[in-house]
C-alpha cells in the first residue's frame, strides 16, 4: 500500500516538474489525440464561415460581412486568410478573399501580385461589386496596389495598412514559422494564449506603454488573439506564405499608376514591417498620405484600434 503511494506521488511530482521545466514538450506528449481531433473540428469551422465561387480566375474562397455602406475589400497578410479579417461598421461593408495559396484559393489563381489583383477583379465580378475601397495588410499591400493601379475604374480609395511596398526578403526571419509543424505552432499560441493576458501582453508587446493599453479592454485582446490564431494551421497556408516571399524579393509595383486617394498607416515602431516601406509609398504614390501611429507596431490594430478606426472610416467616408 505504501510502495503504491510512493509511486503514485513520484508521478505526480515528475509530472509537475517536466510540465513547470518543459511546457511545450509536456504538452505535446499527452496532447495529441485530443489535438488530431479538435484540429478536424477547428478547420470544419473555419470553412462553414466562408464560401467558395469559381471565378473567372479559379476557385476563390471568401467571407463578406456586413450590410450598410460601400464595400472595403480586405486583403489580408503573410501567414492568413479570409479569417484574418476585421469587422463592418454602420460606414462599411467589408469582403475578404482567401489570396492565392492561402486555405482554398488555389494557387494556380494567381502567384504575382498583379495575378492577384485580376482574381480579385475576377471575385468583384462573380460578386455584381462594382466599385470597392481596397485595404492592403502587411503581405497584402503589393497586390492590392497593383489593384489600384490596374483598375482604377473600380477603386474608390486604397488603404495601405503597415503594408510591404518595396522589394525585401523576409525569410530568414520567419523561416522558421513558414516551416513549423502544425502541432509545435498550436501548443506555442496555446501557450501564449491560455496563461494570462499580461503574460500574452509581454510576450507580444516590446513597449510598455502598448501593453498597457491591450490591458485596457477584453476587446482589445480578443483582437490580438483572433489575429494570432488566424495563422494556423499553418499548413492549409503554407503554399500562400512560401509564394509571398518569393514574390517579395522582386517587387515591381507601378505606383505611378496610382490615381485614386490613398491612405498610409503605419507605426513607428512596426519592426516587422519596417515605417520605410510606408515612407517609400507616400514618396512614390501621388495623392497618397502617411498617418503615423505613436508607439505603435505590427499588433497595433489591438493597441491602436479606436485611433484606425477612426482614420478608415474618415477616408471612406470623404472619397464614398
Amino acid at each position: 500500500m505504501m510502495t503504491g503511494v510512493l509511486i503514485g506521488l513520484s508521478v505526480l511530482v515528475v509530472t509537475i516538474l517536466l510540465f513547470y521545466f518543459f511546457p511545450y514538450r509536456f504538452l505535446e506528449a499527452i496532447g495529441l489525440v485530443p489535438y488530431i481531433i479538435y484540429k478536424q473540428i477547428y478547420i470544419s469551422r473555419l470553412l462553414r464561415k466562408s464560401r467558395c465561387f469559381v471565378t473567372s480566375r479559379g476557385n476563390i474562397e471568401f467571407i463578406f460581412k456586413g450590410s450598410n455602406g460601400p464595400v472595403l475589400l480586405y486583403i489580408h497578410g503573410s501567414p492568413g486568410g479570409c479569417d484574418q479579417n476585421i469587422e463592418p461598421t454602420q460606414k462599411y461593408r467589408v469582403l475578404t478573399p482567401s489570396r492565392p495559396g492561402y486555405r482554398r484559393t488555389d494557387i494556380s489563381v494567381g502567384k504575382t501580385p498583379e495575378q492577384q489583383a485580376d482574381s480579385f477583379k475576377a471575385l468583384l465580378d462573380t460578386l455584381e461589386i462594382d466599385k470597392v475601397f481596397i485595404m492592403g495588410v502587411s503581405g497584402g499591400g503589393p497586390s492590392s496596389m497593383h489593384f489600384a493601379a490596374k483598375y482604377p475604374e473600380k477603386t474608390l480609395g486604397l488603404i495601405l495598412f503597415e503594408a510591404v511596398s518595396f522589394s525585401q526578403d523576409f525569410l530568414n526571419k520567419d523561416e522558421a514559422l513558414i516551416n513549423s509543424w502544425d502541432f509545435k505552432l498550436f501548443i506555442q499560441l496555446l501557450f501564449m494564449s491560455s496563461f494570462g493576458n499580461d503574460r500574452l501582453a509581454k510576450m507580444m508587446l516590446p513597449n510598455y506603454r502598448n501593453r498597457l493599453r491591450l490591458l485596457e479592454k477584453k476587446e482589445n485582446i480578443a483582437l490580438l488573439k483572433k489575429v494570432i490564431w488566424s495563422i494556423w494551421p499553418i499548413s492549409i497556408r503554407r503554399l500562400g506564405i512560401k509564394n509571398d516571399y518569393k514574390q517579395f524579393t522582386n517587387l515591381n509595383i507601378p505606383y505611378d499608376k496610382i490615381s485614386s486617394p490613398v491612405l498610409i498607416l503605419h507605426g513607428d515602431e512596426d519592426i516587422n514591417v519596417d515605417i520605410e516601406h510606408a515612407k517609400h509609398a507616400n514618396n512614390a504614390i501621388d495623392n497618397s498620405s502617411l498617418y503615423i501611429l505613436r508607439e505603435a507596431d505590427h499588433m497595433m490594430h489591438a493597441t491602436h484600434s479606436e485611433e484606425i478606426e477612426k482614420q478608415i472610416e474618415s477616408f471612406i467616408s470623404n472619397h464614398s
